[in-house]
């Protein structure tokens, strides 16, 4: 937490008496303390100037704040527009949808945000299943509607050749391109790291198409794919080769390549014509006014809401009246000579504002505004369906219809100054470099675009600068290994945040399996429970004994056992387990090794009943 300093914090008569304290300690001989005294007096008056000082410190303004915040290294979050994608369906003859098409959810209005081929037909049968092998492992008709489903992406486990396969009812042409909206189950018990920078998908897929008049398998561009090879759900765009036939495509399929997946994705929809929305209003060339040559000049926009990233604009040379040169925006004019022509955009008081001709040159001559968009901001996310295609519910569009699939995010106002800096204190309380045992284990689990369940640093020789950390990926398995995708994103990801010198190795965990052997004795309306009691043993070790390196207990599952209603007494008790490095007591403790985890493989109970 950063210390909040306040200098008005002493009254004047506070600073006169602390003042007049000290006078015995440092001139003894000063004996008179009245007001009508001189001393006393020039007191009074210090007192009163430091007071006065002390009260215009401690005034703080926004452009002091604005200042901090750069010295800080943080920035004011502009305001920024929601974002979206719509689904283009049904749609009655083939088109080009432009860039800055408009769709609207009430008064609210958004655009297109790239030029987007709308197919006229719709999809027949989604299809799994393997190259070289006969027949299908599913099949599943498309309905076009929004209620979720959950079919596996690719038949399991697996493996080169496994496809995804799409039948539409009509041809595609050569050519051009189609994009499609894979939305994948997502009821998982972790949650997979955001995908950054420099991400190698740990799978790979290729895309191909059936030529309709030859019936042979041909490969397509792949030309975009949010989905990271069905990681993620998003949109995936396809181009059909132009050498196909004069009838086009067919079918469209997705291969499985190379790579292992860590969970099987399960497909929950597909969406046809997927188009990238972005909540504003643009507006393009006007005349926004004349500079005067003078310094600080600002003027409004008459606008609320403006993207300040949006604005262009260009000034009048005076010198060669009707010729206009482009400014420059800058975040503000600390950085900028007096020849600069530099401009900032207030977008709290939407003005744009220019230098005083020390820092930025003021305009002189007519200037005129090239762009600028406006956004409501948060006032954009609106809810799933409300967005329909065209400018206004006046103008609607009869070629197609679309609507938004998913709740509209993103949008957000203009953050304030307090809320910038209790930004930049959550921020300062994360970790960015890899230091201790902690950073380390930290830094693993947020690895970008895996699953990672749990880490540990299991060996630091800090003379040699050598550490080794155990990382354990979370799968529906019971003892999953590092792929090697996941290794070379761990190391990648790691290079950057470890120490300079440091060798960072990565160790499977070694798994140890538990077998347990328990002899009960019931009280004897206490029926049909030995599935129940193996299922809260199951639930014990999972919260006790999933930690790497953690202790086996006996006294603790003793315990556990000897406290759960109807179970009159124990019998006996046994713990064994199987695996390099444990270790045990006299007492039946088992202890792991660092990188060891315990994995519960069987529980066998007997029981008997008594009155």
């Amino acid at each position: 937490m950063i210390p909040t300093i306040r200098l008005d914090e002493e009254s004047f008569q506070e600073i006169f008496e602390k003042a007049r304290k000290r006078i015995p300690i440092l001139y003894p001989e000063w004996t008179n303390f009245n007001e009508n005294d001189s001393g006393i007096a020039l007191l009074e008056l210090f007192s009163w100037l430091k007071e006065a000082q002390e009260f215009h410190l401690d005034q703080i303004g926004l452009e002091h704040e604005a200042v901090y915040l750069k010295l800080l290294g943080i920035e004011r979050r502009e305001i920024c527009p929601a974002r979206t994608v719509v689904t283009c369906y049904p749609v009655k003859r083939e088109m080009e949808l432009p860039e800055g098409f408009r769709f609207h959810a009430g008064d609210i209005t958004f655009c297109s945000e790239e030029e987007v081929h709308l197919y006229a037909g719709s999809l027949r049968w989604i299809r799994t299943g393997c190259v070289g092998i006969e027949g299908y492992a599913s099949e599943r008709e498309w309905d076009g509607s929004d209620i979720a489903w959950k079919t596996a992406i690719f038949p399991e486990p697996a493996g080169y050749g496994s496809f995804l396969e799409l039948e539409p009812d009509r041809e595609m042409e050569g050519g051009k391109t189609y994009g499609f909206f894979f939305r994948l189950w997502e009821s998982r018990m972790i949650k997979r790291n955001p995908v950054s920078e420099g991400f190698e998908p740990i799978v790979g897929i290729r895309a191909e198409c059936r030529d309709s008049g030859s019936k042979t398998w041909k490969a397509c561009e792949l030309v975009r794919d949010d989905t990271c090879a069905f990681l993620y759900s998003g949109i995936v765009k396809i181009r059909i080769p132009e050498e196909t036939d004069s009838f086009g495509a067919d079918r469209i399929r997705f291969v499985f390549s190379d790579g292992e997946y860590d969970v099987m994705p399960m497909l929950s929809q597909i969406f046809l014509n997927p188009v990238e929305l972005c909540q504003k209003e643009e507006e393009n060339g006007r005349i926004l006014g004349e500079g005067t040559g003078f310094p600080d000049q600002r003027f409004s926009l008459e606008r609320t809401g403006v993207i300040p990233s949006s604005v262009e604009l260009a000034a009048e040379d005076p010198e060669h009246p009707g010729n206009f040169e482009i400014w420059k925006q800058v975040r503000d004019f600390s950085g900028s000579l007096p020849e600069d022509r530099h401009f900032i955009v207030d977008g709290e008081h939407g003005e744009i504002c220019f230098g005083d001709g020390y820092h930025g040159m003021p305009p002189e001559g007519r200037i005129r505004l090239l762009r600028i968009s406006r956004t409501e901001g948060s006032g954009g996310n609106v809810k799933k369906g409300q967005i329909r295609p065209g400018a206004s519910e006046e103008e609607s569009v009869t070629e197609f219809d679309a609507w938004n699939f998913e709740d509209v995010t993103g949008g957000a106002d203009r953050e304030s100054t307090k809320k910038c800096f209790e930004r930049f204190e959550t921020e300062l309380a994360k970790k960015y470099s890899a230091v201790t045992k902690a950073d380390y284990e930290e830094l693993l689990k947020r690895t970008p675009g895996l699953l990672i369940e749990q880490t540990r640093v299991v060996e630091t020789d800090w003379e040699h600068n050598r550490i080794v950390a155990a990382v354990k990926p979370w799968s529906e398995e019971t003892c999953p290994g590092l792929s090697s995708g996941y290794r070379n994103n761990i190391m990648k990801y790691m290079e950057k945040k470890r120490i300079l010198g440091t060798d960072l190795q990565i160790a499977e965990p070694e798994y140890i399996r538990i077998r347990l052997y328990a002899d009960l004795e019931l009280v004897a309306w206490y029926r049909d429970t030995e599935q129940m009691l193996k299922e809260k043993i199951r639930r014990y070790f999972e919260e006790f004994c999933s930690d790497f390196g953690c202790t086996v207990l006996y006294s603790g599952l003793y315990g556990f056992l000897d406290g759960m209603q109807g179970i009159r007494g124990i019998r006996s008790l046994t713990i064994d387990a199987a695996g390099r490095g444990i270790t045990r007591n006299v007492s039946g403790d088992v202890f792991l090794p660092p990188a060891g985890l315990a994995v519960l493989d069987q529980i066998q109970i007997s029981v008997s009943y008594t009155g």
